[in-house]
């Protein structure tokens, strides 16, 4: 059963991670997504309340689940890796379009 939750948890967290990037980079008309934001002004509210505690309880699953250490390492690659990497995708997409 803990293997099941683990896995879910981080299918999630990493769903949950791409969908979010994928509407931010929808909806930004051309301006880079910054590293570190607390709200995106262009995504809708009603988003952030539904991936906000989509995150919150992968983490919290696999925080109960497994050791300290392993459950930051499985989410961060889960939830931060994907996440960066659209984001530097999208940040570079709109740099190359955009004429100097």
């Amino acid at each position: 059963m803990q293997i099941i939750a683990i896995i879910l948890a981080t299918a999630t967290a990493a769903a949950i991670s791409i969908a979010y990037i994928r509407n931010a980079s929808a909806g930004s008309k051309g301006q880079p997504i910054p590293l570190i934001f607390v709200r995106l002004s262009h995504v809708p509210l009603w988003v952030d309340l539904v991936c906000y505690p989509a995150w919150l309880a992968s983490a919290l699953i696999l925080a109960f689940t497994l050791p300290s250490w392993a459950a930051m390492t499985i989410y961060c690659l889960a939830a931060v890796l994907p996440w960066e990497l659209m984001r530097r995708r999208h940040n570079r997409r709109i740099k190359t379009s955009t004429p100097a």
